[in-house]
């Protein structure tokens, strides 16, 4: 006779790549819209930018510059920041860029810029904003700034995500697959991508893509996780 076992299991809400959505009165894990969790790949790429200045903020312009590239933000976008911090890890002190990464007053990491983000709420539609880095405030920020206008604006953020490499700037279909935690301020994720793969008389065709922004990093960041949250 084959006997089930059920495993208690405990873990952080902000481990491994995961959202944030923990500002009072506004959406909590369970019951975002799953339709708020799906929408057009938008990749802002500033990895020379990041790697010129490891503080580096995503700024309005190079919204722009990509709007120049590929036309203006599609509606309920999904748009993350590839900054090419994902070749930092799985070493604590390069992903925080700090000696002691342990101590949240010494990161050095690019993120968001927090007039970036209110134009972005102001002014196009999106359904997430994300990084690939350990949060979507700079390291060096005092104020959580970029966190609170998410929060305030119902708008969750993704963290620590990977293989933006992997996908075009423009183009694709992102899914974030939340674990849907009651009442929780955020939850580990899987995100994937779709890409249009072929032309046909009634337009594109999508297939996935092996963009399996968790995989590649989720052994060691719950460590990475674990100490920036500690610190915050």
């Amino acid at each position: 006779m084959k006997v089930t076992t059920l495993v208690q299991q405990n873990m952080v809400e902000h481990i491994w790549i995961h959202l944030h959505i923990f500002t009072k009165d506004r959406h909590r894990t369970h019951n975002i819209p799953i339709e708020n969790l799906i929408g057009p790949g938008v990749i802002i790429n500033v990895k020379n930018k990041a790697a010129a200045n490891v503080d580096y903020q995503v700024s309005i312009d190079d919204l722009k510059q990509w709007e120049s590239m590929y036309d203006q933000i599609p509606k309920n976008a999904i748009v993350i920041m590839n900054s090419g911090w994902h070749e930092r890890y799985p070493n604590a002190s390069l992903v925080f860029n700090t000696d002691s990464p342990t101590d949240s007053s010494t990161f050095h990491f690019p993120a968001w810029h927090e007039d970036t983000i209110e134009w972005l709420i102001s002014e196009r539609s999106v359904n997430v904003v994300g990084v690939d880095t350990p949060s979507t405030d700079f390291g060096q920020t005092k104020t959580f700034a970029v966190h609170i206008s998410l929060g305030k604006a119902n708008i969750s953020g993704a963290e620590n995500v990977a293989n933006l490499d992997a996908i075009p700037e423009s183009g694709s279909m992102i899914f974030v697959a939340v674990t849907k935690i009651y009442d929780g301020s955020g939850g580990p994720a899987r995100i994937f991508a779709t890409v249009p793969i072929k032309d046909t008389s009634f337009g594109y065709t999508y297939g996935p893509i092996f963009v399996l922004f968790l995989s590649a990093l989720c052994i060691f960041i719950p460590l990475l996780a674990h100490l920036y949250h500690r610190t915050r």
